[in-house]
């Protein structure tokens, strides 16, 4: 049976994980529920990330919405982050998920969407035979997504709309709305040269209630989050952990 470990920040987002939870043992998921802090309890999160036998993790937290990002680079599982809405009706909790670092890849799901994220968990834990990639144009953000599926030797193709047995990277601009679809889609959001970058935020806020979302141009994280999710056998977690012990040079 697969599993999901849901961990959320706080006992008062339990409205939040109580319904996540409701939903996954409804699709006969086994889950597994902890209440962690990335501030409070930092050390308790890494003990969580890193010992898990959980195929997939689903993290919430509102305000600075730390935790999801903190799981994601404690482990090469697939993460789906979950804000909590706060001051700022959650656009906070939004982009804190959502805007990772290149290479440490956190899959957003829009403001307290519990429905989408328990939804896509039940999509993430099928089969998929690769990638395909949905694009009007060769931008950036799709030639670094190209070559991170290249580097791990994974199989994509180009298509116009989203194939059910692939996992779909779609790259979006937000000057029209962006339909639901039944398929597993990671969604990349893109610029126009006439958009206003402060406004895209708003954008992301509004169009976000389905799907997974990472962030502004992100198509390294795009690839590596659906590398993740191929990764339900192990084959790729040795590539992964190496390529994350390059970005930890880079760093340096």
């Amino acid at each position: 049976m697969p599993k999901v470990l849901v961990v959320f920040g706080s006992e008062s987002d339990s409205k939040i994980y109580e319904r996540i939870v409701k939903l996954l043992k409804k699709e006969k998921i086994d889950v597994e529920l902890k209440v962690a802090s990335a501030h409070r309890t930092p050390e308790e999160v890494e003990e969580i990330a890193t010992g898990t036998d959980a195929d997939l993790i689903i993290a919430g937290a509102g305000l600075s919405a730390a935790l999801p990002g903190v799981i994601a680079s404690k482990t090469v599982k697939p993460v789906i982050g979950v804000p909590v809405k706060s001051n700022y009706e959650g656009m906070d909790a939004l982009l804190s998920i959502a805007q990772m670092p290149s290479g440490i890849p956190v899959l957003a799901v829009g403001v307290e969407q519990t429905d989408a994220a328990a939804e896509n968990a039940k999509k993430i834990l099928k089969e998929y035979g690769g990638v395909t990639i949905i694009a009007d144009k060769k931008t950036k953000a799709v030639e670094k997504a190209e070559e991170i599926l290249k580097e791990f030797g994974i199989s994509y193709k180009e298509a116009l709309k989203a194939e059910p047995e692939t996992i779909n990277l779609e790259f979006v601009y937000f000057d029209e709305p962006v339909e639901e679809k039944d398929e597993l889609v990671i969604y990349c959001p893109l610029l126009l040269e006439k958009d206003d970058s402060a406004e895209a935020a708003l954008n992301l806020l509004k169009h976000s209630s389905h799907g997974l979302w990472v962030g502004l141009n992100n198509g390294k994280n795009a690839a590596l989050a659906a590398v993740e999710i191929l990764n339900n056998d192990g084959k790729y977690t040795e590539k992964l952990n190496d390529f994350r012990k390059r970005l930890r040079k880079k760093q340096n």
